[in-house]
């Protein structure tokens, strides 16, 4: 065979990347119909706004794959660094699945994320992993007392099988990560609010990399002991107590560093 036949229309692998490459053209005009140019004042938020309104009225669908960065660039009239970050705000709150090598492309649940207000949902620009973290410890505080009023024995069961399950993965640091932020999910689960579980699920996404990180494995049984605790007093219905061992758990300096700002959070205070 040829070269030249050997680059046949019939060529399936042809077929398939003229395929691709119509749909992100289609997907392009669909978007250059409805946005424009954005304005540079606060540029991250603005391109997600005008990316949210385009997928909220369905220009995008859900399991769609966005044009190329470059062309999406060109088209909002946008460094490709400004749309980077715009995306990656976008990946982090769920709106958008990476696949390496593939592209981006928009998830199933991505209408009913953008509906909460935009700018609860925009990771904040600028701040350091130590003061996301912060943010979570006075969450994580006040989720632990409320599940100390509110929670069910299956509730508590839940809580003390994940503590088993980590038990089992203490040198395994990202099955520990992960066992770690489901039994968090629980405690906020049992609180029976659900802006508690919604923003201990972003900021576990946005401090996921960190926690990676700077996860020591030698502290991981004394981290599970400090579970334990949590769940004794959420199970004594003792709200103070809960709160107490949540932010004595949550101390970042036990765990964790920022070394690129300095901040060092070494914030606690009753009896410990």
């Amino acid at each position: 065979m040829s070269a030249k036949s050997g680059m046949s229309s019939d060529n399936p692998a042809i077929k398939k990347l003229s395929r691709q490459e119509s749909e992100q053209s289609s997907a392009l005009k669909r978007l250059a119909k409805e946005m424009g140019p954005i304005r540079t004042e606060d540029l991250t938020g603005n391109i997600v706004r005008q990316l949210k309104a385009s997928i909220l009225r369905g220009v995008i669908k859900p399991g769609e794959k966005l044009p190329p960065e470059r062309e999406l660039a060109a088209l909002l009239q946008i460094s490709r660094g400004s749309l980077r970050q715009a995306l990656k705000a976008l990946q982090v709150m769920g709106v958008l699945e990476v696949i390496h090598g593939s592209g981006a492309y928009l998830a199933n649940a991505a209408g009913s994320i953008l509906r909460d207000p935009t700018d609860l949902l925009i990771p904040l620009k600028g701040h350091s992993f130590a003061e996301m973290y912060e943010a979570r410890r006075a969450m994580e505080a006040e989720s632990a007392a409320c599940a100390a009023l509110r929670s069910t024995e299956e509730d508590i069961q839940k809580m003390r099988s994940e503590i088993d399950a980590m038990q089992k993965v203490l040198m395994n640091t990202r099955k520990f990560v992960e066992r770690d932020k489901a039994f968090h999910r629980h405690i906020a689960m049992a609180t029976g609010n659900s802006v508690f579980v919604w923003f201990i699920e972003l900021l576990q996404k946005v401090l996921a990399k960190g926690q990676l990180t700077h996860a020591r494995n030698e502290r991981h049984h004394l981290i599970n002991e400090e579970h334990a605790r949590i769940v004794n007093a959420i199970q004594a219905r003792d709200p103070q107590l809960a709160r107490t061992e949540m932010l004595a758990h949550l101390t970042l300096s036990k765990a964790y560093s920022n070394q690129e700002t300095g901040i060092e959070l070494r914030v606690f205070s009753p009896d410990r």
